[in-house]
């Protein structure tokens, strides 16, 4: 901890975040500063008083972040009060901002190293920084530590992006990937580790044979097929997930059904047409997700997370629990009666059947 201690008294320092307390060294006119932001309000203390202010912040932390060109350092105190200091290499190059720099426009800096293990298109690149601002207004950022299991997490960047905008925040994201593909699991528990994330773990397994003791705090799943989205719901509300956000690719199940039902009956001229067919279906299945969550005290909104000039399959399904009878009731109406009026038997009624939850 003096470690951390002498390099945030020093120059160079890029940012430090201590329980949710932002500092950044600024240059004012009346000469070096810090700038401390903390719930809306902002600070500035001048270079020679700022040693006494840190001692301040870390006399009463519990997690405390320094952010710099030479390395970042981490600390967390344990319940006995010791220290436990961790080093990763650096979230961003270059020296500190001044003090009225632009801000950047995205939730990470375009220089992350996280791009650069990951070797990111600038298309995906887009995508990551999208993903992270889409999950920011989720209510679990002001915390210390919480926990993300990732369903099917593959290359696992969008989620790597999780840890990395955590330690920009202040926040511990501590990483469950979650794979069926042993080779996946290896390369991004590599990457993982080559930039320095220490919490983030990675198995081979699937998310219906995947517990956890821990609470979960969210479950994503990212461009799952078909039904493989549904069980990632079932096992966000059996984990206990205080918000789920999935993001589903194709659509299968239910267009099969309907188009088995309406074969040859000539009744609906957009189900004969098998593009027209799959929209539909597509729209039935996220609606019934949708409500499916609702009904178990979830509040939910369905938004665009991809471009459609990129993908037609654009849809983010983002839940937050907060239970509501009336919601809850409406949610449970609607749901029927989609069923019943397009007489399907979508498996997200199976899988929730078997994932009471906690």
């Amino acid at each position: 901890m003096d470690e951390l201690r002498e390099r945030a008294c020093g120059v160079g320092w890029r940012k430090l975040v201590a329980d949710g307390v932002t500092a950044t060294p600024v240059e004012l006119k009346r000469g070096a500063s810090v700038k401390l932001e903390h719930g809306g309000r902002t600070e500035t203390v001048e270079r020679d008083a700022w040693p006494a202010r840190l001692d301040e912040l870390l006399g009463g932390a519990r997690h405390v972040h320094l952010l710099s060109p030479e390395g970042d350092l981490h600390a967390r105190r344990t319940k006995k009060g010791k220290w436990l200091l961790s080093r990763g290499r650096p979230s961003a190059p270059g020296g500190a901002p001044a003090a009225h720099d632009r801000e950047h426009r995205y939730p990470l800096p375009p220089d992350h190293p996280l791009f650069d293990a990951t070797r990111l298109s600038r298309d995906k690149y887009r995508q990551v920084q999208h993903y992270v601002e889409l999950l920011r207004p989720l209510p679990l950022w002001d915390r210390d530590r919480i926990r993300v299991v990732d369903a099917g997490c593959g290359k696992a960047y969008m989620s790597l992006a999780l840890v990395a905008y955590g330690r920009e925040i202040g926040t511990r994201v501590e990483l469950v990937g979650l794979d069926a593909n042993p080779g996946v699991i290896e390369t991004v528990r590599a990457i993982a580790e080559r930039l320095g994330y220490d919490e983030a773990t990675f198995a081979a397994t699937t998310i219906a044979d995947y517990s956890d003791d821990d609470p979960v705090d969210l479950l994503v799943s990212l461009h799952a097929c078909d039904t493989a989205s549904d069980e990632a719901i079932a096992a966000g509300v059996r984990l206990g997930a205080e918000a789920i956000v999935v993001a589903p690719c194709c659509h299968r199940e239910l267009a099969q059904q309907i188009a088995a039902r309406e074969r040859g009956s000539g009744r609906d001229a957009i189900l004969r047409h098998g593009l027209l067919l799959g929209r539909q279906a597509d729209l039935l299945t996220d609606a019934l997700r949708a409500a499916a969550l609702e009904a178990r005290g979830y509040r939910v909104d369905v938004i665009e997370f991809v471009s459609a000039e990129h993908t037609a399959k654009n849809v983010m399904i983002r839940a937050v629990r907060a239970p509501s009878p009336q919601r809850e009731e409406r949610a449970r109406t609607e749901y029927a009666e989609l069923v019943a009026r397009w007489q399907v038997a979508p498996s997200i009624d199976r899988l929730l059947a078997a994932a009471p939850g906690p």
